[in-house]
This record gives C-alpha cells, sequence and structure tokens, in this order.
C-alpha cells in the first residue's frame, strides 16, 4: 500500500491511498528541527501502531524543511527507509507536495497560505520556478503572521476605532505589554502574530480588518504572483487554513489582478492522494 504524508513541524498528516478510513495524525516532523532519534520515535510509537501491520510499498513524503540534496532531507529518508525496509521511499518540500495536490498534472501556478506563504510555478510534473518565502520578516505576504502583523500594528498605532482595540485584547488575552513581550523578547513570533487571524476571521465585517486583511493579499500578489510569467493565462490554486477562511477576499483581490483562482483547499492531503493513485 502507499503512504502519503504531509508534513509540518507542529503536525504530520499520514493518508494510506488504499484505505478509506481517515487520516493519521502524528506529531511535527521536521528534518532541519529535529534529529533522526526524534523522527524515528514518531514514525515507531506514533505511526506504526495506527497502521496496524499492514505492509507499506512506497511512501510519499512531502514536508516542510525538505530540501532535495540537502544533507538533512537524505537523514530523514533514511530514517524512513529504516523503518519501511520493504519500500520505496521519496522525500519532497511541502511546496511540490502542494502543486501535486492542487494542479494535478496541469501547469498552474500552485500557493500555500497558512502562518507563513509561498507559491510556485509548477509545469505539470515539476516545480519550474519559485519565489522564495524568506520567512516572515522578509516576506510570507498574505500568510497568517502577515495577517496578524497588519491587524496588531493597526490596532496598536491608533489606527482602529477603540472598541475594536479592546474587543482584540480581550478575546485574544493580550494587552499592549504581552504583544511587545512576544514579539520581541519570546520565540515564535510568527506563530504568535498568526494567532490573530481567528480574531481577524470573527471581526472581518469591521472595515479595518478587512482593510488588513486585503492588504496582506495585495502584498501577496505584487510581490509573488507578478512574478511568473503568464500569471493571468494559468489558473492559480491554494491551499492552507488561511486561504480556506478568507476565501471570498481571497478571490475578489485576485480578481483585481486579473488572476484566476482555482481550487481552493484547507489541506493538501487528499489531493497528494489522488495525485499517486491517479497514475499516468
Amino acid at each position: 500500500m502507499k503512504l502519503i504524508a504531509d508534513a509540518g513541524g507542529t503536525k504530520c498528516h499520514w493518508a494510506v491511498a488504499e484505505r478509506r478510513d481517515g487520516i493519521i495524525t502524528t506529531s511535527g516532523i521536521n528534518p532541519v528541527t529535529m534529529s533522526p532519534t526524534e523522527t524515528a520515535r514518531v514514525l515507531r510509537d506514533e505511526l506504526l501502531p495506527a497502521l496496524h501491520g499492514d505492509g507499506v510499498s512506497a511512501v510519499y513524503f512531502y514536508g516542510a524543511g525538505c530540501i532535495e540534496g540537502a544533507s538533512a532531507t537524505k537523514e530523514l529518508e533514511r530514517s524512513l527507509c529504516e523503518i519501511f525496509r520493504d519500500a520505496t521511499v521519496g522525500v519532497h518540500s511541502d511546496m511540490l507536495g502542494a502543486a501535486r495536490a492542487l494542479c494535478g498534472r496541469e501547469r498552474g501556478v500552485a500557493c500555500i497560505l497558512g502562518t507563513g506563504s509561498n507559491s510556485a510555478l509548477y509545469d505539470g510534473e515539476n516545480l519550474a520556478a519559485n519565489v522564495p518565502p524568506l520567512g516572515y520578516i522578509l516576506g510570507d505576504e498574505g500568510g497568517g503572521a502577515c495577517i496578524g502583523r497588519m491587524v496588531v500594528a493597526d490596532a496598536l498605532k491608533g489606527l482602529m476605532p477603540r472598541e475594536t482595540v479592546e474587543a482584540m485584547f480581550a478575546e485574544c488575552g493580550t494587552s499592549y505589554g504581552d504583544i511587545i513581550e512576544n514579539v520581541y523578547r519570546r520565540p515564535n513570533a510568527n506563530r504568535f502574530l498568526a494567532s490573530f487571524v481567528p480574531f481577524a476571521v470573527r471581526h472581518i465585517a469591521q472595515p479595518e480588518i478587512a482593510r488588513c486583511v486585503d492588504r496582506a493579499f495585495e502584498a501577496f500578489v505584487e510581490r509573488n504572483l507578478l512574478q511568473y510569467e503568464g500569471i493571468t493565462s494559468v489558473p492559480v490554486h491554494f491551499t492552507g487554513g488561511v486561504a480556506a477562511v478568507f476565501e471570498s477576499r481571497l478571490r475578489d483581490v485576485l480578481g483585481r489582478y486579473s488572476i484566476t483562482v482555482g481550487c481552493v483547499e484547507a489541506s493538501p492531503i487528499m489531493g497528494m492522494v489522488r495525485y499517486h493513485t491517479d497514475e499516468k
């Protein structure tokens, strides 16, 4: 049977192509931040028991931090091969996984909008071009951290009604001091900023909140999508929680640039299954 993984640093979703009994969720696997020992523990203690001893013939692993030819990626591949000794193993980037899930074997642009953001032009088989995402400080336009930063900054700068700011403090359980502390003095500032996305979803009817979301998507278009040649002649597909919850606004913003939005899916895992079960 074929085992397909969509891996992030926090969670990893696994699907067995031949089974229809749901997705297996384990702790995240990222070869850049985890040792082979940590990876082996997740595979042995969390994944294998959920497979109930079924034989695995192929593993298709798509994940954050998986860079072609990098030593950490090769270590992850070795760990998978040690666990699944009779299987062929392929380890690929989450961006290629998203492209295969969203575009199948057709040309298009695939985008990830989650805590961060990424995009790539896909030729139907491989990634043909990629504008580097650069992380939440230099890039990640349109992602959750970017939207959260805009909402928080506008709130603290006095660019939102007082009642909106008070609602943000109350609903998010934070304060001016807490925000400064989390952004500048504690780790994972990107995740902290992205935690304001649910607040933005609940208050999207507020013009000031809607403008923050639109500005984030406009930056994603102008600093990423418009760099792909022929962007208005191919469908642009999206995956990720931010894309899913703001789908309507996302379609509206891209429409202003004459860009055609194709499918929008919260998770790419079932698209990955379709790709690997619909052989040429």
